[in-house]
């Protein structure tokens, strides 16, 4: 491991597989689950298009001021927010296939696995469902913009959370399935293929657990404010990032296997793979790490 990055930590130590620098920085990261390849957007604007052991497949340069990206299970289809009002979709070639732009900002995005369907949300309150092809599926209103989307890997469904008091659940017809008031803020949320289990990193709540239907099922509380989360589809893991730079890899009874202080380069972006061995780290540096455990 690095011993730079990682020596202040405890527990069943991982192997260190990939440890590169994208001197730009890293602005966002998605993995494609059963693609198995990373989705990276740097800070200058080039979508890099990786497999699992870090060998580049495709780039492309011309996502200047993009901000957050989206990319589906099979690795089809992937979305990008631009300059806060423009949403471009693009194929697994990463060329734009069509784009369009909204009144207000776009909070969030997100695929189904399949690519068929994204979903994204504005700042007025509004959710969008469209198919691949652009066509509008259904909106949806509510009474707080949804800042957090996922959708389920195991059904048509779509998991929204406003970044305080509200989590949803609904149809690709827009139909809502349920709604939970939440009473914390909401800095990520993280759900397992058939959503039995649904994470929210709550600040200073912990990171808390929801099932399908909307119910609180427990939380875990760990030492620090957690704003991101990533649990494993499949497998009972999930890793959380907290504010002072802590790097927390857990399983669903809330058994701390491995923590580090990583506060010299604080990561910023987590993805778990489906199976809960690996874990990719995007640093505020530049670093692209891959933690794997055997």
């Amino acid at each position: 491991m690095s011993i730079s990055l990682f020596s202040n930590s405890h527990g069943i130590k991982p192997d260190l597989s990939i440890d590169d620098i994208i001197p730009e920085g890293i602005a966002a990261m998605d993995l494609a689950a059963e693609a198995s390849t990373l989705l990276v957007l740097t800070s200058a604007g080039q979508l890099r298009l990786m497999n699992t052991a870090g060998d580049i497949l495709e780039t492309n340069r011309n996502f200047r001021d993009a901000s957050s990206i989206a990319w589906s299970a099979v690795g089809n289809y992937g979305a990008a927010i631009v300059r806060d009002d423009k949403l471009v979709c693009f194929n697994r070639q990463l060329d734009p296939v069509w784009d369009v732009r909204v009144t207000g900002r776009i909070n969030a995005v997100a695929f189904a696995p399949h690519g068929g369907h994204l979903a994204f949300s504005t700042d007025g309150g509004r959710t969008h469902i469209v198919s691949i092809d652009k066509k509008e599926i259904a909106k949806i209103d509510t009474h707080r913009p949804m800042d957090h989307l996922a959708f389920l890997a195991e059904s048509p469904t779509l998991i929204a959370a406003a970044e305080f008091g509200s989590l949803a659940a609904y149809d690709l017809n827009g139909r809502e399935l349920w709604s939970e008031n939440v009473m914390t803020n909401i800095g990520d949320i993280s759900a397992s293929g058939c959503g039995r289990r649904i994470l929210l990193s709550a600040f200073n709540h912990g990171v808390q657990m929801y099932n399908r239907n909307g119910k609180a099922k427990g939380q875990f509380m760990i030492d620090g404010i957690p704003s991101r989360v990533s649990g494993a589809q499949f497998k009972t893991r999930l890793a959380a990032l907290t504010l002072e730079g802590r790097v927390y890899w857990l399983d669903f009874e809330g058994t701390v296997k491995w923590v580090a202080d990583v506060s010299a380069d604080p990561p910023e972006h987590i993805r778990i793979d489906p199976l809960g061995d690996f874990l990719f780290l995007a640093t505020r540096s530049g670093r692209l790490i891959k933690l794997h455990w055997t």
